[in-house]
């Protein structure tokens, strides 16, 4: 793997998005936008601790014809801190790692009714990947992987301070990114999760499964050392959410869908001195467009990476 490559590759999976019960329909945990550029790249092999920071912002929700049915004010921040380890041990012919990451959240909104609401910070559900396989070639790298989320955050069905979702959740993962140029310095990207969501707890409300997209097209600048772009996620749901007889007459027809797109940059923490990466800063901010029954606005992603053994720069 050439040093670009190494000290610009994708990292990271994580847990945990806003869901809405009544208005605007059911969302699972996976978060939007949580992946951008390469992400169909698995990290060099090594040990990571991840700090991941999200913070969206809502002043709508849209029904399916794309009409505000709400208006108002909606500010939810996720965050937490995971180890992320790609080991040297292959199966399939691919590179095997492992995730974990236990994040908290600011705001746990659980129906359209809590539109403004704020119901204060705790722990979410917990983001457990066992399994994650990378295959890298000349012009292309790809990933696989198997999630679950696990629900430890605070939840009563009716409650209107929850902070965790109160369901299980499975994860499959998909994707890749394609070099559009020999040296690896320009590349396109996608990755596609699938959810499968469990009842919630002491409920016969479900939400429906949930294919969300991810990706970007950017290039590598200072040798790897910043990389740029345009990053994109679309968010879908697959099946109808199921509900409880009592919320029936609150839900507006139609699936979740929405898309975000916006711009991307990756700058490496390096020292020129010690020849050698100590960490990576991600920044990534993306506009919503076209929701349909689901909240519309606008999210910032900050990720913090710090590899526990420094990547030497040859």
């Amino acid at each position: 793997m050439t040093t670009t490559s190494a000290i610009t590759a994708a990292i990271l999976a994580t847990a945990v998005l806003l869901p809405t019960r009544a208005a605007a329909q059911l969302n699972g945990q996976n978060i939007k936008g949580d992946a951008g550029l390469k992400s169909g790249s698995q990290p060099p092999p090594g040990a990571y601790v991840v700090v991941p920071l999200w913070f969206y912002s809502a002043d709508a929700v849209k029904d399916r014809d794309g009409n505000e049915l709400l208006t108002g004010s909606l500010d939810s921040a996720v965050f937490g801190a995971g180890l992320n380890v790609v080991t040297q041990k292959t199966l399939l012919g691919g590179r095997y790692g492992f995730m974990a990451v236990l994040p908290g959240a600011n705001n746990r909104v659980q129906g359209a009714a809590d539109f403004d609401s704020n119901p204060g910070a705790g722990l979410t559900d917990l983001y457990v990947q066992p399994i994650s396989l990378g295959w890298t070639k000349p012009r292309a790298d790809f990933i696989a992987a198997y999630g679950l989320y696990i629900p430890i955050g605070r939840y009563e069905n009716g409650a209107d301070d929850n902070t965790g979702l109160g369901q299980w959740a499975q994860e499959l993962l998909v994707g890749t990114t394609v070099y559009l140029n020999e040296t690896r310095t320009v590349h396109a990207a996608t990755t596609a999760t699938f959810d499968f969501q469990s009842k919630k707890k002491d409920s016969e409300t479900k939400a429906g499964n949930i294919m969300n997209l991810e990706g970007g097209v950017g290039a590598d600048f200072l040798g790897g050392g910043l990389t740029a772009g345009l990053a994109y996620y679309g968010t879908f749901k697959l099946t109808d959410d199921q509900f409880d007889q009592r919320a029936l007459a609150l839900l507006i027809q139609g699936k979740n869908r929405v898309w975000g797109l916006g711009p991307e940059f990756t700058l490496a923490l390096a020292s020129k001195k010690q020849k050698a990466v100590y960490g990576f800063v991600t920044v990534r901010y993306q506009w919503e467009l076209g929701a349909r029954t689901t909240t519309e606005g606008a999210a910032w992603n900050v990720l913090a990476t710090f590899p526990l053994k420094p990547i030497r720069i040859p």
